[in-house]
């Protein structure tokens, strides 16, 4: 009985024992590591704080490129279609997006869409610049597709009288890979006119259908 009692009090006292100095342990086996772990830990806490971070519409894209070149495109005008040439230039990003600016000017007079039969049609010339944010899914492909949107100041010149709007155009078609250094692209689309303040050209006279080609210069690293 005597040796059960010393035997069951030598067991609660190792017990006892082992439960003050398991955090002490805990703690050693938490605070002394390895130099590598300790550096595995910081990649990882590195890691988790870069999953974390705020992410933003165009932080995540890398520059990939620069492009620029003429644009000639045909617009509907009244009863007919005009020419309008221009150019522009920007940067690719991602191989995938290009932002960039442009500017284009008739080279035909334009005209109001419901003009009398009798009665001549006025003419006014048109021009337009704006910035441009184009997407090329598969760029890497030869023939791909491309969505362009494109917004910015617009002019007309009425008779000597010259009136400002804004101008949205958005397209979208085809684009070709011929060499790294030059691309063709065809597209199609709407310009929208917004602000027409003249007594002779409405909005809907200066909006109308787009069908252009543009000859892209440049290259991408």
């Amino acid at each position: 009985m005597k040796q059960l009692f010393t035997f069951s009090l030598l067991f609660a006292t190792v017990l006892l024992s082992a439960q003050n100095t398991s955090p002490i342990l805990a703690y050693h086996a938490q605070t002394v590591v390895p130099a590598y772990h300790a550096a595995g830990a910081d990649d990882e806490g590195t890691h988790r704080f870069s999953l974390r971070r705020e992410r933003t519409l165009l932080g995540d894209l890398d520059l990939s490129g620069a492009w620029g070149g003429p644009t000639y495109n045909y617009s509907s005008t009244g009863q007919d279609w005009a020419l309008v040439r221009g150019g522009f230039g920007g940067l690719e990003f991602s191989e995938t997006v290009f932002l960039g600016y442009g500017g284009w000017s008739a080279r035909e007079s334009f005209t109001t869409d419901d003009a009398d039969d009798n009665v001549d049609a006025p003419e006014y010339d048109f021009r337009h610049g704006g910035f441009i944010i184009a997407v090329s899914p598969g760029a890497d492909n030869v023939i791909h597709p491309r969505f362009t949107a494109i917004v910015g100041p617009g002019r007309i010149d009425v008779e000597g009288v010259r009136d400002r709007m804004l101008i949205g155009q958005l397209m979208g078609g085809v684009e070709l890979n011929l060499f790294q250094w030059f691309r063709l692209g065809i597209e199609g689309g709407y310009r929208f006119a917004s602000g027409v303040d003249s007594e002779k050209v409405t909005a809907a006279d200066v909006s109308g259908a787009v069908v252009q080609i543009e000859a892209r210069f440049g290259w991408s690293w």
